[in-house]
């Protein structure tokens, strides 16, 4: 027998009679909940009317404070165009566009640190540059803008805020290559440690809200996060700056957690802001470049100590055939793995007997530990290259692609970045900004923008040697004096290589060399 409900004279169901009751009550108490609420709501639309996002500070980071730092780009009213000042080229080089995007031009910002910017020499022979020639030679159609905002000693965290500026300047897509100054800025990152990941989280997403960055700033403590000035101020700028690098695994663990938070954070506005964004692996040079700081361990034994300086002794003479050395060199990473000095003697050595397989971890491991890390160690890289496949972003591999020759010169791979592609540490020759200006090409090509054919070939090397030609001879002066005050900044690295400076025992806590001037 079917169930009905009961009912009164036609009356409706008393569970409908109770719902409808009862809503009232729902109603009230979301309306109260709305009221509440508006003078909040009001409050965030009043802060985010009066703000000015062309001049106003810039997006909390969880990791330093960044808001003593000015935008960029300045707007020059009687060319209607935006340029970077000149009060700003101790950093940068001269760039400027168009305010008013006219039709038909596509828009590509290039940003990063000195390698972006082409140094020792400049924007003229940077990847930018090149890149540029390249699209223009294979697409007639599109006029290209590609604005270099390479800055010098400038890091991810620096970057990431040049890249929120020019996402208002209609660009087309970005191009990113940055890691190599992750070490240059005193900071401090107890503060992250302590406050924990998911009250990191928290913060990040509630200092989005106006509101809550107009609170945090009437009881926030300065003394906080570390709080950088508007220029870069780097610790090799200071007298006595190669000293105060110092073997410390957990401020290197806080810079490279900082640097994958920052990456991360770039990918995200990029994809929000609907922007194809290339990146580049940063590449460094392994084989002519000795760790700019070493130190030993500090917790060792008086045996270890005394074993240790015995190999080294043995490892660092040069009458010694070099399989005696290679094992002097192999003891000494026994007691001291993280030793950046035997690492190197032991990778090179190995290098030039032309055992490259072996050699790499060697100069690699030299790399990373090295005590003043003015090159991206593997942690950056690794990020760099994980970040790019979790968001399927395009991914350059700069260190595979500067290889193309094994130690005698041949065409073969041997997965060490060839030396001669640089001209320091970090700098890629001209020759390398052109590689990475074709893979970039190739990666636009993928996109859509262009079709690369013999014919755009043709007139895009005719484009470059004419460009060449017209930078004379003053130009590549110039940028022989910026390496060589590039390697007395440094004031690290020694004119020798660490198989010769280390013949003295007082080099094994890796004493500063002065620099040689060649």
């Amino acid at each position: 027998m079917k169930h009905e409900p009961h009912t009164d004279g036609g009356s409706e169901p008393l569970h409908v009679g109770a719902f409808r009751r009862q809503r009232p009550q729902w109603a009230m108490r979301s309306m109260a909940i709305l009221i509440a609420c508006l003078p909040v709501l009001l409050l965030e639309l009043g802060l985010r009317g009066m703000d000015n996002s062309a001049t106003r500070a810039i997006d909390y980071d969880p990791y330093v404070g960044l808001n003593q730092l000015r935008p960029l780009f300045v707007l020059n009213e009687a060319s209607g165009r935006w340029e970077i000042p000149p009060d700003r080229y101790n950093f940068f080089r001269p760039e400027s566009f168009s305010a008013k995007k006219a039709p038909g031009t596509r828009r590509v910002f290039v940003l990063g640190g000195s390698t972006v910017q082409g140094r020792p020499y400049a924007t003229e022979t940077a990847f930018s540059t090149w890149l540029r020639l390249s699209l223009a030679s294979a697409d007639r159609e599109f006029k290209y803008e590609v604005i270099n905002c390479g800055g010098a000693a400038y890091a991810s965290y620096r970057v990431a805020k040049i890249l929120e500026e020019v996402l208002l300047h209609e660009p087309d897509a970005i191009v990113l290559y940055t890691g190599h100054n992750e070490f240059l800025e005193d900071r401090t990152y107890a503060h992250v440690r302590e406050i924990g990941t998911v009250n990191r989280w928290a913060t990040a997403i509630g200092s989005k809200l106006h509101t809550v960055r107009w609170v945090h700033s009437f009881f926030s403590t300065p003394q906080e996060r570390t709080e950088l000035v508007a220029h870069v101020d780097t610790k090799l700028d200071h007298p006595g700056g190669l000293d105060s690098y110092q073997r410390d695994p957990d401020w290197r663990r806080g810079v490279e957690e900082h640097f994958a938070a920052t990456l991360e954070h770039i990918v995200q506005r990029t994809q929000e802001s609907g922007l194809p964004l290339i990146m580049c692996i940063p590449a460094s040079d392994l084989v002519n470049t000795p760790p700019f700081k070493i130190q030993t361990r500090t917790d060792w034994t008086d045996d270890e100590e005394s074993r240790f300086r015995s190999a080294w002794s043995i490892a660092c003479d040069s009458d010694l055939s070099p399989p005696r050395r290679i094992d002097a060199f192999r003891e000494c990473l026994r007691i001291d793995r993280a030793h950046a000095g035997a690492n190197y003697a032991l990778g090179r050595l190995l290098y030039d007997q032309g055992d490259c397989e072996q050699a790499r971890p060697f100069l690699i491991a030299a790399r990373d530990h090295d005590v003043c890390p003015l090159r991206a160690p593997s942690a950056i890289t690794r990020a760099t290259s994980e970040i790019a496949e979790r968001y399927g972003v395009p991914l350059i591999n700069t260190p595979a692609l500067l290889d193309e020759r094994n130690y005698r010169g041949d065409l073969i791979a041997d997965r060490v970045p060839d030396p001669s592609r640089f001209v320091d540490h970090v700098h890629p020759s001209i020759a390398g900004h052109q590689r990475i200006a074709g893979a970039l090409a190739l990666e636009f090509q993928k996109l859509g923008w262009v079709e690369l054919t013999g014919q755009s070939t043709l007139l895009y090397e005719h484009a470059a040697k004419e460009h060449l030609s017209e930078l004379g001879h003053e130009y590549f002066v110039r940028g022989k004096q910026r390496l060589e005050g590039l390697r007395l900044w440094t004031m690290g690295r020694a004119g020798q290589l660490a198989t010769e400076i280390a013949e003295d025992q007082s080099n094994m806590q890796g004493t500063p060399h002065q620099p040689s001037p060649d």
